[in-house]
């Protein structure tokens, strides 16, 4: 019985080193940025998102995952996943074309102030507002936010520009394209 008990118990513990075995791989790919001033970081209220067949609409409104939230600045959040080392929440945003189409796609941003954050692609720059690369909006704006206007911060909110939130200012320096390899 005794004997049983440990083969068992052994046969657990390969399973387990088994499973543990299998790691994630994180890469991070520079996609670059635009030579431009592009502190200007534009916001738009995520109920501008209204088709529902659409995989925007689901992801900023909940309708196939439980991980999205507004934040206390009135931000759209996607939960990070610190276990990959990702060390906080996405922020939901938009880009132009040429940094992705595909609805979560992840994204960690540098500042020229040496901040960084982290973003999933909630929604696209429509390609005519776009310059002729697809990287920014007319405006120099290459990020653009979701939030929920109702709970905005009332600064990034009169000033029209996510830059005054400390978290998030400066000129966009570098643009990484996260992928994860399982």
């Amino acid at each position: 019985m005794k004997k049983k008990l440990i083969m068992l118990g052994l046969i657990v513990c390969s399973l387990f080193t088994t499973v543990s075995a299998k790691a994630v791989e994180v890469t991070y790919t520079d996609m670059g940025v635009p030579n431009i001033q592009s502190y200007f970081k534009t916001w738009m209220d995520y109920r501008t998102i209204t088709d529902k067949s659409s995989p925007q609409y689901n992801l900023v409104n909940n309708v196939t995952n439980n991980w999205i939230y507004t934040d206390e600045e009135g931000f759209l959040r996607a939960i990070g996943e610190t276990d990959l080392g990702i060390p906080e929440d996405y922020y939901v945003i938009a880009l132009g074309s040429y940094y992705g189409t595909t609805i979560t796609n992840k994204y960690k941003i540098t500042t020229d102030t040496g901040r960084v954050f982290y973003g999933i692609l909630g929604d696209q720059k429509a390609d005519i507002h776009t310059n002729s690369t697809k990287q920014y909006a007319r405006n120099n704006d290459v990020v653009e936010f979701i939030v929920d206007t109702r709970k905005l911060n009332k600064d990034v909110k009169r000033m029209g520009s996510a830059n005054v939130y400390m978290p998030l200012n400066g000129n966009i320096a570098k643009i990484e394209k996260i992928s994860f390899i399982w």
